[in-house]
């Protein structure tokens, strides 16, 4: 029997092997400038990041097509679909309307789509968990059980230093935006439980912010699980967000990776998502 794990590109991960187990990325696609960016592992991301920055015009996002959906479903007996939170975007129905229409093609194939209620690093902790329950052999049913647990036991916090693009996109006002700059200000929050972005406070940038930051985690419930750290050109306040969480929890299990598209997209120049166990 063959079993698949398949992700939208919410969730920042390209490779094929996700702990031992074929996974396919499904990509999103964004709008800047009436140019289309793919958010694939062929993406020139300088050059997109180069493009939001300088774009003074609304931008957009599409989720992908119930084709690709299909496409990446072929050849498995088993699926398990982690979308980005369908507060966002159409993902979500998309994949569960394709998912309906293969089944009734394959009657014998099992797939199930959740929702994550979350993007980028969460997911892709969901999706190392799934790959456990998948290579310890659990029932298809149990495992939807299982990792409908674990959406609740994993969280999300990201940070924001730049809010050009929601701005761009009347989300904030243009003259918050520019003070949060200027006044070295970031915001941060979370994905609630409705997978809903949702902004808790502001710091002002410094060495202690991390520091700061980690209790956050702490009060969300993070107990020295694992950790996946994903950045937008920001490496260095990465490594610094892992060395304030190291500090307080030394045997935490960290890892740093970057933000696709989609994820570069509401994150922006200098963000950070950070997934979490509880």
């Amino acid at each position: 029997m063959t079993v698949k794990i398949v992700t939208d590109s919410g969730a920042n991960s390209f490779s094929e092997i996700i702990g031992g187990v074929e996974h396919v990325n499904v990509p999103l696609t964004v709008m800047v400038n009436g140019q289309s960016w793919a958010d694939d592992d062929q993406l020139d991301l300088n050059n997109f990041l180069s493009s939001l920055k300088n774009t003074k015009t609304a931008t957009s996002s599409s989720c992908p097509n119930m084709g690709s959906w299909i496409q990446a479903f072929e050849g498995a007996d088993e699926i398990f679909v982690l979308t980005i939170t369908s507060a966002l975007s159409g993902s979500y129905n998309a994949a569960v309307q394709a998912a309906e229409m293969y089944m009734n093609d394959h009657p014998d194939t099992k797939i199930h789509v959740f929702d994550t209620k979350s993007a980028g690093p969460q997911i892709r902790l969901l999706a190392s968990q799934l790959s456990v329950l998948i290579n310890h052999g659990y029932s298809f049913d149990d495992i939807i059980k299982m990792v409908d647990q674990q959406i609740q036991q994993t969280d999300l916090l990201f940070v924001l230093e730049e809010l050009d693009n929601l701005a761009n996109n009347g989300r904030i006002s243009p003259t918050i935006a520019k003070l949060t700059n200027l006044l070295n200000l970031h915001i941060y929050g979370t994905a609630c439980d409705a997978g809903e972005f949702q902004m808790l406070g502001k710091l002002r940038g410094s060495k202690k912010m991390f520091a700061k930051l980690t209790k956050v985690m702490v009060k969300q419930g993070y107990a020295g699980g694992r950790v996946m750290i994903d950045h937008v050109n920001s490496r260095d306040n990465a490594e610094a967000m892992a060395k304030a969480i190291s500090t307080a929890f030394p045997s935490a299990i960290i890892t740093i990776s970057t933000c696709g598209a989609l994820c570069s997209y509401y994150a922006e120049n200098g963000g950070l998502m950070i997934g979490f166990e509880k």
